[in-house]
């Protein structure tokens, strides 16, 4: 049913606009400064940092093959010996499956679907480095914490007789 009022509307051809409320608007108009606000602060403060190369020579290296099993667990052996260092099982390891899943995608959004092993390299300062030859990324563990760095440390030969230093000197 029509009311009287839209019928003398009809009849008139009148319409009738709706308007957005003053406080909305308001409420837009501050969102859209906000946005601006954002990217120019973002813009003005885009500061790349790049972290110093490690000190010294390399003082254990090892290559690393890391394997995916059957039950979720990833398996990871010496690529010259063969020798299974350690098998995470699911739900270990967490940061060493986060850092090489990250490595391993950089392989394949550059086409390498290679299983060629990675390079975990311990500097005299202390540093400790995971590298994938075939890409040249490099991951300064260091930056993680002493408790991630002793993560990728357990796998190195002799890894107890030199200091790790997280993040190095």
């Amino acid at each position: 049913m029509v009311s009287p009022l839209q019928q003398a509307d009809m009849d008139t051809g009148v319409r009738h606009i709706r308007r957005v409320s003053d406080r909305l608007m308001a409420l837009i108009a501050l969102g859209l400064l906000f946005v601006v606000a954002a990217v120019l602060l973002a813009r003005s403060t885009d500061n790349i940092v790049v972290a110093e190369p490690p000190v010294g020579d390399i003082t254990h290296e090892r290559s690393l093959l890391f394997s995916d099993g059957a039950n979720g667990e990833i398996t990871i052996s010496d690529d010259v010996s063969g020798e299974v260092i350690r098998t995470l099982y699911a739900g270990e390891g967490s940061f060493i499956r986060g850092v090489v899943r990250s490595l391993v995608r950089t392989r394949q959004q550059q086409g390498l679907f290679s299983q060629a092993a990675f390079q975990l390299n311990l500097y005299e300062d202390g540093r400790l480095q995971l590298v994938d030859p075939l890409t040249h990324e490099l991951i300064d563990l260091g930056a993680f914490g002493p408790t991630n760095v002793a993560e990728f440390a357990g796998l190195l030969p002799n890894h107890g007789r030199s200091p790790l230093v997280a993040g190095g000197a």
